[in-house]
């Protein structure tokens, strides 16, 4: 018997040698996984309810303890620091902020019929969506930090 045989993917046999590694720039910056979606759609429910006033850049500060956005934490409920708690722990990769702005932008630029969340072009701002899917999915952000 050989042993030393190793069956490759038919996928290089497809593909000229050249293109192999070279996927299209843009669709490998824009595209989101459903966990990537997921989490950023839970760093913004979280802004939401623990800072509905700040911008959605606000939110690595928030994770990391920025004494600046915690000014108001002492007015917060309990809920409300178990979320923050719950978060650090779900999303502690978005404490660095240039891994959050990455992840913004892709889910800025994805498709809108995808998102819960509408940002706005300056991302001073965001809203949540008013559609039936986009308040089921707010609804379970809220069930996995609650």
């Amino acid at each position: 018997m050989n042993t030393s045989y190793r069956p490759q993917s038919r996928l290089m046999y497809q593909m000229p040698t050249s293109a192999i590694g070279q996927l299209p720039s843009s669709s490998r910056r824009t595209a989101l996984s459903a966990r990537q979606l997921v989490d950023v759609e839970l760093g913004l429910f979280l802004l939401a309810q623990l800072q509905p006033t700040a911008p959605p850049d606000a939110l690595p500060n928030l994770l990391t303890g920025d004494p600046a956005s915690l000014r108001h934490a002492q007015q917060w409920t309990a809920k409300q620091h178990r979320y923050l708690n719950r978060a650090r722990l779900l999303l502690g990769h978005f404490g660095q902020q240039n891994t959050w702005l990455d992840q913004l932008d892709r889910y800025s630029l994805g498709p809108q019929g995808r998102k819960a969340y509408i940002l706005s072009p300056d991302r001073t701002h965001f809203t949540e969506k008013s559609l039936a899917f986009s308040r089921e999915r707010v609804t379970l952000l809220r069930q996995m930090l609650g």
